[in-house]
């Protein structure tokens, strides 16, 4: 069986699910000299001052401010809620794996296993939170500082898991898992993995929202440092799966 990593597509707008716009900026002025495709290659603009939902407070770093996934799923989310997503799933811009109603049914119809989900508040759309989790090669993410004189969190995690030799694999398969540790990115605590099964599910039902990348092999990863020497990019083929 193959495994694979889950990506996002790029997002054109923000959305929001625990924290607040408290101080908005003035919208963007479009040039009308400009082409309007030009705007989506900018991507989203940052809509103003944002703030951590006062009920939240308690699980922020007091120092830095971030949060642990973990424990802002634990507390639930409440409205107001803003989802812009076009597709069904993505991650806010508050650090939150968000899915759409269909992906969810899709999900729970052919009792995927390794997740929970919790609404995000009215607006229709469900946080998850990936609960089957395996060991992995932490050296694959470089800690870079400074650290948080409170937290101890880096400024900075480089870093992506693409082999399976760096992640250890489920015993079972129609599965989502994710790693132990988890690293406090901007976006994410922890990367998403499906069992190839998953992926085909998804892809015939028509989900949408971005790729798998299909973790490579030992074989695989020698042929690319192969072929890196002799100055040619090589990838495998069908490694990689559209959503």
């Amino acid at each position: 069986m193959n495994y694979y990593y889950l990506v996002e597509r790029d997002k054109l707008q923000l959305s929001w699910a625990v924290t607040l716009l408290r101080k908005p900026l003035p919208k963007r002025t479009r040039s009308p000299a400009l082409p309007p495709v030009l705007y989506r290659f900018l991507g989203p603009v940052t809509e103003g001052e944002m703030a951590l939902k006062s009920e939240y407070a308690g699980v922020a770093c007091k120092t830095c401010g971030r949060c642990d996934d973990d424990a802002i799923f634990d507390m639930g989310f409440c409205d107001p809620v803003t989802i812009r997503f076009k597709y069904d799933f993505g991650y806010t811009d508050d650090r939150v794996f968000a899915i759409s109603q269909k992906l969810l049914n899709v999900l729970c119809e052919a009792r995927v296993r390794g997740f929970e989900t919790k609404p995000l508040g009215s607006s229709g759309w469900h946080a998850m939170r990936v609960t089957d989790r395996v060991d992995c090669d932490e050296k694959v993410m470089e800690l870079i500082g400074p650290f948080c004189s409170e937290c101890g969190r880096a400024d900075r995690i480089p870093g992506a898991f693409t082999k399976l030799d760096q992640v250890a694999l489920p015993s079972h398969s129609n599965a989502i898992f994710t790693t132990k540790k988890g690293w406090a990115k901007p976006f994410r605590d922890r990367d998403t993995f499906l069992t190839e099964d998953v992926v085909k599910l998804l892809k015939n039902a028509g989900i949408r929202g971005g790729w798998c990348n299909r973790l490579w092999t030992r074989e695989e990863v020698c042929m690319m440092d192969e072929m890196a020497k002799r100055g040619k990019k090589w990838k495998p083929p069908g490694s990689i799966v559209t959503l």
